[in-house]
C-alpha cells in the first residue's frame, strides 16, 4: 500500500541499514500498510521501480503484488517489497545459499527518532505504535469516529483467510494462551506471550475491525464453515457449533460437540452455552441421537430435576434403561457412552450399595482407554461417591486421589473443583475440619478457574464451608445459608453425600440456636423437596429423632423411632448382634439413635456399655458419630458408678476433639455433657489439659443449647432437665430414673421448680417454659 496523505519522514537508520546490507537480494516483507512502497521509492531514488506482474528484467526494485512471479530469479543485486503471501521463484533456494536478507514488519515500524521531526511525536507513536499505515488516520484527526478500524479492516486485514482472522481476534483477546502457531503465520507482530507495542496501541480497533469483517463474511455460508472450523482448530467449540446450526449443518454441529466431550461439554464451557446449544437442534434429533439424549439427561440432572432425567433414558432406550445393573452388563445392546452415563447416574439415584454395583463399574473401567482422562476421572468420581455412602472412607479418598489425577491432565477445572469438594466432605466426615478446609480452598481456585459462571457449583461449596466453620464452632456462615440459599440449594443439583451434610448440620444449627420446632420445620421442607427420594426420606426420618432427642423429648423420640419402617428396631439393637457389622448408612443411624435413646433414658440397665462398645467396634462410623457414641459411653459408665472409666473415657474422646478443633459434637451431645461435666472435680480434671480446656470454653461460647436458657431463668441445671421432662408428660417415677434420683429428689426440685417459675402445677410450669423458649 501507498502512504497516502502523510508526510514523507526521513528514515535515515533503515535506509542505511539497507543499503549497507551486503546479501545479493534484499527481500521487505510485510502485509499492506506497512510502508513498504514509501521505503522501497526512498531506496531507489531516481531508479525505476518495476512491478511484479511482469517478466523479470534489468530493474533492480521491484514493488511485488499479491500474485505469484513467473520467470527465474536473476543474479544480480535485487530489493524486493512483497506481501508475506506472494510467491517468488527460486527464493527460497537463494536463502538456503545465503544470499537473500529479510526485513519484516517490525522492521518497518516508525521509531520515536523517525517521528520526532512531527508535532506531537510521543503522543504520535502511543497512539500508532509505530505503524506507517495508521500516521495519516491519525493526523487527520478522525480516530474518535472509528476511522482507525474501518481502516484496518479495508486495508490491513481485508486479504486476510477468514481462519487466519479467527486466530488473529484470539490472539488479540489472549496472547498469553496457547495458540495454533499455523493460523497465525504471516499475521503481523504476532507470536509473544504479551502483545506487541504495535498492537497493544490498537488493539481494540484491530478487535472491532476482526468482528465486524467477520460478521461481514459469515453471510457466505462458505467463509461461515471456514470461520467454524477454525474455531474448533482453536478450541471455541460453542461458537464453531453456534455457526454449524446457523447454516444447517448439524452433523458437523453433532460433531463438535461430541468432540468437545459431549456430556461433559457442560463442564468445559457452562451451562449457559450448553442450553444454548441444546436448544438449537432440531426436536427429532434431541430426541434420537444418543449424545444429545444424554446431554439432555445430564441437563435435568444439574437442574435438580432427576424424574425428568428417568424420563429422558426411558423414552430413548426404553424400560430397561431404569434397571443399571442390566443396562452396565450388555455390551451387545448398549453403546459403551451409554452404559458409562448409566454408571454416572447412580451417583443421584435412591439405592442400597452392594458389592455387585461395584463389580459393574470396575468391569466397565477395564472399557475405557488408558488415555481417557475424562471419563476415567469421572469413573473415580462416580466411585468414591459410592464409597462415602458406604462409609469407606480411605477408599473414598483413594478414589478422589485417583480422579484428581486423571482431572488434572484434562485441563477442565470444574471437574477439580469437584473431587476437592468431595476431599472436603470425606475430611468432614473422618473428623478432620483443618483438612476440610485446604480442600475447600483447594475448591475454590478451581472454581475461579473454570471461567463461567456456575452458580449452583458456587451454593455447594458455600453450603460446604459453612459446615466446615460449624465444626470448627462457627454457626453464621450456616444460619446464614439456611436464610437465604437453602431452596435454591435444595431445588438445584443434589448429591447425596452434601444432602446429608446439609441435614444433619442444618438441624442442629437450628435446634441449637433457635428451637426444636425450627429444625424440624427445616427437615419437613426437605421432606417436600426430596419427596420421590425414600433414600432421604429416610435420612430426615432419622435425623428428626435426633432432633427431639436434642430438644429433650425422650419420649416423643422414642415414638417416633418406633413408628419408622425399619429392620433396626429397639429390639434388634437390645440383643446387640450385627451392631459391629452394619455398613448401609441409615441402618447405622437407626442404631445409634436407638443407642443414644437408652443411654439417656435407661442409663442403669444391664450390658448396655456393651452395646456400645459394640458399636463402636463398627468401621464404618463417621468420626462424628463415634464421638458420639464414646460420649454416651462416659455417661453410661458414669451412672452406673464408674467414675474413673468414665472419666478416662470422656477425657480421651475430648482431647482428640480438642485436637481436630471440632467443637460441633459437644453442641450435638449437650444432653449427656452438662451433665458429665456438672460435677467441679470431674470438669476440674478434663481442664488440667489446655488443649481441653480451651475446648470446652469454645463450646460454651458457642452455646450449648437452651440449658443455658434454663440457667438465665435462675434453674438450676437438674431442674431444666426436669423441666423438659414434664413437657413431654412424663411421671415423677419415669424422671426419677431417667435421672438417676429418687422420686423424693423429684418432688423436692419440682417445689423449687414452682417456685421460681411462680406456678403451682406442672401444667401451669410447662406453659411457662415454652413462654420462656426453655422448651419448645
Amino acid at each position: 500500500m501507498g502512504a497516502g496523505s502523510a508526510p514523507r519522514l526521513n528514515r535515515a537508520a533503515l535506509l542505511a541499514r539497507i543499503r549497507a546490507d551486503p546479501a545479493p537480494v534484499i527481500v521487505i516483507e510485510a502485509p499492506a500498510g506497512m510502508g513498504k512502497s514509501w521505503l522501497l521509492a526512498d531506496l531507489a531514488g531516481d531508479k525505476p521501480i518495476a512491478r511484479g506482474d511482469q517478466p523479470f528484467d534489468e530493474a533492480q526494485f521491484w514493488d511485488v503484488p499479491n500474485v505469484a512471479l513467473t520467470g527465474s530469479l536473476p543474479d544480480r543485486r535485487l530489493v524486493i517489497a512483497k506481501r508475506p503471501d506472494t510467491a517468488i521463484p527460486e527464493l527460497a533456494r537463494a536463502e538456503v545459499y545465503g544470499r537473500v536478507s529479510r526485513y519484516g514488519t517490525a522492521d518497518l515500524l516508525f521509531t520515536a527518532d523517525d517521528l520526532a521531526a512531527l508535532p506531537g511525536a510521543e503522543a504520535l507513536m502511543a497512539r500508532t505504535g509505530g505503524w506507517p499505515c495508521l500516521l495519516p488516520v491519525v493526523l487527520s484527526g478522525k480516530v474518535g469516529s472509528g476511522a482507525i478500524a474501518k481502516f484496518l479492516q479495508e486495508d490491513l486485514l481485508g486479504q486476510i483467510p477468514s481462519a487466519g482472522l479467527v486466530a488473529f481476534q484470539t490472539y488479540l483477546s489472549d496472547p498469553g494462551a496457547e495458540h495454533d502457531v499455523g493460523l497465525l503465520t504471516g499475521l503481523p507482530f504476532v507470536g509473544g506471550k504479551v502483545l506487541h507495542p504495535a498492537l497493544a496501541a490498537v488493539r481494540q480497533p484491530l478487535l472491532s475491525a476482526l468482528r465486524a469483517l467477520l460478521a461481514a463474511r459469515m453471510t457466505n455460508p462458505q467463509e461461515a464453515r471456514a470461520i467454524a472450523v477454525a474455531q474448533v482448530a482453536l478450541g471455541q467449540m460453542p461458537e464453531a457449533i453456534a455457526i454449524f446450526q446457523v447454516t444447517g449443518a448439524w452433523q458437523s454441529a453433532l460433531q463438535t460437540l461430541e468432540a468437545a466431550g459431549g456430556p461433559f461439554f457442560i463442564h468445559r464451557f457452562g451451562s449457559v452455552a450448553f442450553d444454548r446449544i441444546l436448544s438449537a437442534f432440531p426436536p427429532d434429533m434431541a430426541m434420537t441421537e444418543e449424545t444429545l439424549v444424554l446431554c439432555r439427561a445430564i441437563q435435568a440432572i444439574k437442574r435438580g430435576e432427576f424424574p425428568l432425567t428417568r424420563r429422558i433414558l426411558i423414552e430413548r432406550y426404553g424400560a430397561v434403561a431404569a434397571d443399571a445393573h442390566a443396562v452396565l452388563t450388555d455390551r451387545t445392546r448398549h453403546s459403551l457412552q451409554f452404559r458409562f452415563f448409566r454408571l454416572l447416574l447412580r451417583t443421584w439415584e435412591d439405592f442400597d450399595l452392594d458389592l455387585r454395583l461395584l463389580d459393574d463399574a470396575y468391569a466397565l473401567l477395564a472399557e475405557l482407554s488408558a488415555e481417557d482422562d475424562l471419563r476415567r476421572g469421572s469413573f473415580y468420581n462416580a466411585v468414591l461417591e459410592f464409597y462415602i455412602r458406604a462409609r469407606r472412607f480411605a477408599e473414598a479418598d483413594h478414589a478422589a486421589s485417583r480422579a484428581a489425577t486423571h482431572y488434572a491432565r484434562t485441563g477442565i477445572p470444574i471437574l477439580s473443583f469437584y473431587i476437592d469438594l468431595h476431599r472436603a466432605v470425606i475430611r468432614l466426615f473422618m473428623g478432620e475440619p483443618a483438612g476440610a478446609r485446604q480442600h475447600s480452598a483447594a475448591a475454590r481456585a478451581h472454581l475461579q478457574a473454570a471461567g463461567h459462571e456456575s452458580p449452583g457449583d458456587a451454593r455447594l461449596l458455600t453450603l460446604l464451608d459453612a459446615c466446615i466453620e460449624y465444626e470448627f464452632g462457627h454457626a453464621d456462615a450456616l444460619t446464614r445459608f439456611l436464610s437465604l440459599e437453602l431452596d435454591a440449594f435444595a431445588q438445584g443439583e443434589i448429591w447425596p453425600s452434601l444432602v446429608e451434610l446439609s441435614l444433619i448440620y442444618g438441624s442442629q444449627a437450628l435446634g441449637e440456636h433457635y428451637s426444636t420446632m425450627a429444625a424440624r420445620s427445616f427437615l419437613d421442607r426437605w421432606r417436600v423437596t426430596q419427596k420421590r427420594s425414600s433414600q432421604f426420606q429416610t435420612l430426615i426420618d432419622v435425623r428428626e429423632v435426633t432432633v427431639l432427642q436434642n430438644g429433650n423429648r425422650w419420649a416423643e423420640a422414642a415414638h417416633k423411632a418406633a413408628d419408622l419402617r425399619s429392620r433396626i428396631t429397639l429390639g434388634f439393637v437390645q440383643a446387640g448382634e450385627g451392631l459391629s457389622d452394619l455398613h448401609d448408612r441409615d441402618e447405622t443411624a437407626m442404631a445409634l439413635v436407638w443407642l443414644r435413646q437408652m443411654a439417656q433414658v435407661t442409663p442403669t440397665r444391664p450390658g448396655l456399655q456393651h452395646l456400645i462398645d459394640r458399636m463402636l467396634d463398627n468401621p464404618h462410623l463417621t468420626a462424628r458419630q463415634r464421638g458420639g457414641a464414646e460420649i454416651w459411653r462416659a455417661h453410661v459408665l458414669r451412672r452406673q458408678r464408674q467414675g474413673a472409666a468414665a472419666q478416662a473415657q470422656l477425657a480421651r474422646t475430648l482431647a482428640r476433639a480438642a485436637m481436630a478443633g471440632s467443637v460441633a459434637i459437644l453442641g450435638e451431645e449437650r444432653a449427656f455433657l452438662s451433665e458429665l461435666t456438672a460435677t467441679p472435680r470431674l470438669r476440674d480434671t478434663l481442664e488440667r489439659s489446655e488443649p481441653v480446656r480451651r475446648l470446652l470454653k469454645r463450646a460454651t461460647e458457642a452455646g450449648l443449647g437452651r440449658l443455658n436458657r434454663g440457667q438465665a431463668a435462675g434453674l438450676t441445671r437438674q431442674e431444666t432437665r426436669i423441666l423438659h421432662a414434664l413437657s413431654e408428660g412424663a411421671a415423677n417415677k419415669a424422671i426419677a430414673n431417667m435421672l438417676g434420683l429418687s422420686e423424693a429428689t423429684v418432688k423436692f426440685h419440682l417445689a423449687n421448680l414452682y417456685r421460681k417459675l411462680g406456678c403451682t402445677s406442672r401444667s401451669d410450669a410447662v406453659k411457662a417454659a415454652h413462654a420462656m423458649s426453655i422448651v419448645s
